[in-house]
């Protein structure tokens, strides 16, 4: 053993004698203790400019504090974790108050602040609510009153440019640039940054997922070494550490539509309060940095002149800046434009230009490229840092042309073609009440009906491309007019078939023709979009809903905050209806959340029965799948629970007094019990972390079920029989870890009763021919021509409501 300082090393050295050379060589230097902690790894500084200089905007304020000063270390050198950032923020913010202004916008998953950043020349800062208000006066163009008004206001509105940082966690070069841009636009004196500064109110959003950002930084400072090797360990993360995803395993840009995650819906509600006009995601790590003009993978919503003569005069100042320093960049590639729910396009069509930054490295301190040269954290980080500075000058020194074309893109929603009016007749009012939400966050206006109305043009979601035709709809429908300055966002939301444009569907099907004549061995084109390609609401929420080219008058009522979720919830307020029964209580398999109510009351201990047949109580017919939950087999304080449940969850509870019946009743043998769910799910390597996250928020946040994660490694030899459902998430592989013993145990297990849910990978490995735990077979596995993998296709599907799962 070795002994630090105040040991007596001379005695151990004996031992030492006996090693090797090299390994005594070792020990001895690893026995040297300093009186201070060893210095983590920094990141080189690989630039293959060696006259770079990241403070190159002179004169800086002195007083104006410099990251390093704070950090011990220059940005972009180490992975800095949270609280280092934020130290940096707020010492910069303090001593710079007359630029930098703090803004507390709400706070993560875990609990961490969530900030905006807001840099502007003193002149602005003082005014700053007046320029929030006239920038809004412009976002809305139904609010300004003349010509003259609206010159006024645009002559008067500096350019706004939102930069986001470290949406994925683990793509920590953004992290890191946020503070090089802060120090740089707070402390530069520098003649062009004192200009644009003037012209332009900055606002950063340091790090819109701090939790995945924390979880990886933490992790991978306390294993970093600095190596680029691909095959280093610090080039990989644990699975459960991966920082991409936020505390719920979601990938939140993908999630700007649904909004179902809190910091996405609160850095939206941000948003909304200002309207800026450009707004740049900054992300990593492709081989070479990517900035647009994007590729031909763009929405036919998108107002792609207007995007494209931006992304154009943004690109071209990128370049002139990487050309400057040598540094390479790509344009109009991979980086798909058609989901709305992604960061950049969501903004586009709200008004900004909206673009994707993605740098050339970052999360590890280095990566060696295929050329066999390295990139480092701090090569990505002031990458990242110049295409910022350069994107606000630009922005600066255009302002008028930049809010005009702003304004006339607001005013343009205002005339939508084609599809006018989008409907959605009363149905389950808590999905609309979903519904609503979704689209009220993201700034679009939803009226109710006051009375009923006729479309001469009414198209129906149920058929896509259905012919329009002559339709009545009752009072209470949902009514979207897209006629409104958020009708662009709304219908790129609401329509049911969104469209490439012919050009590159030809070439993307020239690329797959080609792709078909080649063999397993030949290398295959990529197609240049990668994700989602289907999400209109009524379909993701299985709505009936109507398009039409029409706006009838309808006497409609604009729904607003929490009145909105009363009036679509008016009748249904839930909890128990009637007097205390000493019988039973039923409760109508009517919305989803029925099936949450079902979920936790079992869980926690009360008896349930269902109804797998039509049934009669207390003089009324019931509808198979009425839960029957009976008065003298369950605790006391059953209507209590029942009540405040209900209440919770929007489900009514009906109180019965007679159980009498004609024909079948609730004594009938066709009521089954439901046994309490004791829920597992399968975790590990071969699992999709957002698969699982989605498994984990679906039954944590909306269930409110408790379920226990099992490591697919561990499977085998758990005793199953303390689980009645297991769910394997979307993954691969799963056979080869189970091994044929696992899957025969599982398979006994599900003989034995147990329910096994299968989901996309999950299911399919399930229909492998090994496995064989069912029948169906996936299209093209059994000799035919397997189709395409294309992400978020909606399928229209008949129930068999003989199956024994509808049973």
């Amino acid at each position: 053993m070795l002994f630090c300082r105040g040991s007596p090393l001379s005695k151990e050295l004996p031992i030492l004698k006996r090693l090797s050379p090299i390994l005594t060589l070792l020990l001895t230097i690893a026995s040297t203790c300093q009186t201070a902690f060893a210095q983590l790894p920094l990141a080189k500084r690989q630039s293959n400019n060696s006259e770079y200089n990241l403070y190159r905007w002179k004169p800086y304020r002195k007083q104006v504090v410099k990251p390093a000063e704070v950090l011990g270390y220059e940005i972009g050198e180490r992975n800095s974790n949270f609280r280092e950032q934020e130290r940096v923020l707020l010492a910069v913010a303090e001593s710079a108050k007359d630029r930098v202004h703090v803004i507390e916008y709400g706070k993560s998953v875990e609990g961490r602040p969530l900030r905006l950043v807001i840099v502007t020349a003193p002149e602005n800062l003082a005014k700053l609510e007046k320029i929030q208000a006239n920038n809004l006066l412009l976002a809305d163009p139904r609010k300004i009153t003349s010509p003259a008004e609206a010159e006024r206001l645009l002559a008067a509105t500096p350019a706004i440019t939102w930069i986001n940082h470290c949406i994925h966690g683990d793509e920590t070069a953004s992290f890191e640039a946020f503070m090089g841009t802060l120090y740089t636009l707070a402390a530069s004196d520098a003649p062009e940054v004192k200009d644009t500064l003037k012209n332009s109110v900055v606002i950063l959003n340091p790090a819109f997922n701090p939790d995945g950002h924390e979880r990886f930084a933490v992790y991978y400072n306390s294993i970093a070494l600095g190596s680029p090797e691909r095959d280093a360990f610090e080039q990989g993360q644990p699975w459960a550490v991966s920082g991409r995803f936020n505390h719920y395993r979601f990938d939140m840009n993908r999630d700007k539509m649904v909004q179902s995650q809190a910091e996405v819906q609160q850095e939206i509600a941000a948003y909304l309060k200002w309207y800026p006009h450009v707004y740049v995601d900054e992300h990593g790590q492709p081989e070479t940095y990517f900035f647009p003009p994007n590729p031909e993978a763009i929405h036919t919503g998108v107002d792609v002149g207007r995007l494209n003569k931006w992304t154009g005069i943004f690109g071209r100042a990128n370049a002139a800046t990487f050309d400057k320093f040598g540094w390479q960049h790509v344009t109009k590639e991979d980086f798909d434009f058609f989901y709305p729910g992604y960061l950049d396009t969501w903004a586009t069509f709200a008004g900004a230009i909206g673009m994707t930054y993605e740098t050339d490295g970052g999360r590890t301190l280095a990566r060696r490229r295929r050329d066999d040269t390295v990139s480092t954290l701090w090569d990505a980080t002031v990458h990242h840092i110049e295409t910022a500075l350069a994107t606000v000058l630009t922005a600066g020194k255009r302002r008028q042309e930049l809010v005009r074309d702003f304004w006339q893109y607001r005013k343009s929603a205002m005339n939508p073609q084609l599809m006018r009016t989008v409907v959605f007749p009363p149905q389950d009012r808590v999905r609309l009440a979903e519904v609503v939400r979704v689209l009220q966050r993201s700034g679009v206006e939803v009226q109710v009906a006051g009375k009923p109305f006729e479309s001469q043009n009414a198209h129906d979601y149920a058929t896509l491309n259905a012919l329009g035709m002559k339709r009545s709809f009752p009072a209470g429908s949902l009514t979207i007019d897209l006629a409104q300055p958020q009708g662009h966002l709304a219908k790129a939301f609401l329509e049911p078939d969104p469209k490439f444009s012919p050009a590159f569907l030809k070439d993307q099907q020239e690329r797959r023709t080609r792709n078909e004549k080649r063999n397993t061995n030949e290398a295959h084109e990529g197609y240049t979009f990668y994700d989602i390609t289907a999400w209109a609401l009524p379909y993701s929420f299985g709505m009936e809903a109507y398009w039409l080219e029409d706006a009838p008058k309808s006497d409609g009522k604009l729904l607003q905050g929490k009145e909105s979720e009363e009036q679509l919830t008016a009748g249904v307020k839930g909890g128990v209806v009637g007097e205390k029964t000493g019988v039973a209580y039923l409760i109508p398999y009517d919305s989803d959340a029925t099936a949450w109510f079902a979920i936790r009351l079992t869980q926690m201990g009360y008896r349930l029965e269902v109804a797998n047949k039509p049934f009669q109580a207390d003089g009324k017919a019931w509808v198979r799948g009425t839960f029957i939950v009976r008065v003298n087999r369950n605790p006391n304080d059953l209507r209590e629970k029942l009540d405040a449940l209900g209440r919770v969850l929007g489900v009514s509870v009906f109180a019965i007094h007679s159980s009498y019946a004609e024909d079948t009743g609730i004594g009938s043998d066709s009521v089954s019990i439901v046994n309490a769910p004791s829920i597992a799910v399968v975790v590990g390597d071969n699992v999709s972390q957002t698969s699982y996250g989605a498994v984990w928020y679906l039954l944590e946040k909306q269930a409110g079920a408790k379920f226990t994660p099992i490591r697919i490694d561990r499977l085998a030899g758990l005793e199953l029989a303390r689980f009645n459902v297991l769910i394997f998430p979307d993954g691969g592989g799963y056979g080869g870890v189970l091994g044929k013993a696992g899957t025969d145990k599982l398979r006994d297990w599900v003989q034995k009763g147990g329910v096994l849910i299968g989901l996309e990978g999950g299911a399919q490995w399930l229909t492998e021919k090994d496995v064989n735990f069912s029948e169906v077979k996936a299209v093209g596995e059994e000799g035919g021509k397997k189709p395409l993998e294309i992400p978020g296709a909606f399928f229209k599907a008949k129930i068999d409501t003989s199956h024994f799962l509808e049973c």
